[in-house]
C-alpha cells in the first residue's frame, strides 16, 4: 500500500528523492523529473513588490543584508495549509522547519498532526 505524502519546499532541489512522494508543492512553477504531480501555488505580483520594498528598506538601513521575503513566506505558508485541509494525506515532508513551524501554525487541525524528529508530519491513525 502505497502512503499519499505531500511534500513541501520552497526550493525543489532541497527536496530529497523519494518514491513515495506523490505530491509536491512549491511557490511558482518548479518541475522535478521524478514526479509529475508538482503543484504550484502562485505568489500575486503585489506580494513580491512589497516584499522587494521591504528588502530594499532593510539593505539601506540595516547592516545584515540577508534576503527576507516575509510576505511570500506567510503567503505560501497559509496556501499549504489551506490545501493540507482539502486534501486527504498520510505524510507531510518539510524542507526545513521554518517552514514547518509556519504551516502548523496556520493549520485549523493541529491536533490531527504529530511531528518526530526526522522533520516529517504524520496524521495519527
Amino acid at each position: 500500500m502505497s502512503q499519499n505524502t505531500i511534500a513541501v519546499a520552497l526550493d525543489i532541489n532541497k527536496i530529497p528523492y523519494v518514491n513515495d512522494h506523490e505530491i509536491i508543492l512549491t511557490p511558482g512553477i518548479q518541475k522535478v523529473w521524478y514526479t509529475a504531480k508538482t503543484v504550484p501555488i502562485i505568489i500575486p505580483k503585489r506580494i513580491k513588490l512589497i516584499d522587494s520594498l521591504i528588502n530594499s528598506f532593510l539593505d539601506k538601513f540595516s547592516k545584515n543584508n540577508n534576503k527576507r521575503n516575509i510576505l511570500k513566506l506567510n503567503y505560501f505558508a497559509k496556501k499549504v495549509a489551506k490545501y493540507l485541509n482539502r486534501v486527504e494525506h498520510d505524510q507531510v515532508i518539510f524542507e526545513n522547519d521554518q517552514l514547518k513551524s509556519l504551516v502548523l501554525s496556520n493549520l485549523k487541525n493541529k491536533n490531527k498532526y504529530i511531528t518526530n524528529k526526522e522533520k516529517a508530519l504524520s496524521i495519527e491513525g
